[in-house]
């Protein structure tokens, strides 16, 4: 499942961040991306309609600059447009910049 972490308490390296989890029961939630091993309470959950095109660390370049290559370090909800936006990191440097799911595209394997 995805959602977004409102849990500025435990974890606020995570909130406003889009993660994906798994329920363990309806006390505790599992998250497995970005960060593999928290737990949170599904209270602190917004859940998302469905899962965003490109995930945590899979290998992208923006579709005006395909020369550039990065990773997608960062995955938020855009709430006006109900629709992903992404950072992606080259190299040391995390690109300011917003991403949507049509600005990039996925570098073959």
């Amino acid at each position: 499942m995805w959602g977004i972490c409102y849990d500025v308490n435990t974890y606020p390296d995570m909130y406003g961040l889009v993660i994906e989890y798994k329920l363990l029961n309806q006390d505790r939630a599992f998250v497995i991306l970005p960060k593999n091993g928290y737990q949170l309470n599904p209270k602190e959950i917004k859940k998302l309609p469905e899962p965003p095109k490109y995930i945590y660390g899979q290998e992208v370049c923006p579709c005006n600059h395909p020369e550039m290559t990065g990773i997608i370090s960062e995955i938020y909800w855009h709430f006006k447009k109900n629709c992903y936006y992404y950072k992606i990191q080259i190299g040391k440097k995390l690109k300011s910049k917003r991403y949507f799911d049509n600005d990039l595209k996925q570098l073959k394997l």
